[in-house]
């Protein structure tokens, strides 16, 4: 199966601006992507970009940008879907082989577990009941709300509790970290990963994720701190 890793970095962040790109222990924030990519083996390692200076970038770190993304799939209200519909139109058009699977690489995701994302190929490619593959951590699993007058709402059966065990509510996941989509270019909806989607759980490192600039310096921290902790999840020296 021909299998492509998507780099997806927009140069429109508007909370931090140009964060795809903003230095990360000596290195652009998507290259950690990109290393983690080839390291890999994808047939193909694109970064898709609205930026003829993001794609400069990602050129240095050993990735290709055939073409640049549409206005419309890089403005602040694209979805995946958007953006995986240009693709199969760029593919087309630049006559580029459209692969069967995409590893979708979210740049603001720095950790990766890259036997994690290895099985995640490999369940699609042996079994083809299932639809797509996530990369998934445990998270916290009692959350709440708060209602238009201020008052805590569970978002959880908290069985009449004031407080509860976390053993007694059962595991939860969370996602956006890195997915396994099956690339079907003339059928892309907004349920593209479809119905049945393999759950692959990784370390907690790997939900990290980079929203604000507080978020970046946390990380940064931890890299320059305490890189041995990490190191298995990081793929640039």
């Amino acid at each position: 199966m021909l299998t492509y890793a998507i780099v997806a970095a927009r140069s429109g962040s508007k909370g931090l601006p140009d964060k795809n790109i903003r230095d990360l222990a000596g290195h652009p924030l998507m290259a950690y992507s990109i290393a983690f990519a080839r390291a890999l083996g994808c047939d193909k390692v694109i970064c898709s970009t609205d930026s003829p200076k993001y794609a400069d970038i990602a050129a240095q770190y050993g990735a290709e940008t055939p073409f640049l993304r549409s206005a419309q799939a890089a403005s602040d209200t694209a979805m995946e879907e958007d953006i995986l519909r240009d693709l199969a139109v760029q593919f087309t058009s630049s006559g580029i082989p459209s692969p069967d699977l995409i590893v979708w690489l979210r740049p603001t995701f720095v950790f990766r577990d890259i036997e994690a994302v290895q099985n995640c190929i490999d369940v699609l490619k042996r079994d083809d009941t299932f639809t797509a593959a996530r990369t998934v951590c445990e998270s916290e699993r009692r959350l709440y709300s708060i209602d238009s007058g201020g008052q805590l709402v569970p978002d959880f059966d908290d069985q009449g509790k004031s407080m509860i065990r976390r053993q007694d509510i059962g595991i939860r996941y969370k996602v956006f970290s890195t997915d396994v989509i099956r690339f079907r270019p003339d059928d892309i909806t907004d349920d593209f990963l479809g119905r049945r989607v393999y759950g692959q759980p990784v370390p907690k490192f790997c939900g990290l994720d980079i929203d604000d600039l507080e978020d970046f310096q946390v990380i940064e921290a931890i890299i320059r701190g305490n890189r041995s902790l990490v190191s298995r999840y990081i793929y640039l020296k």
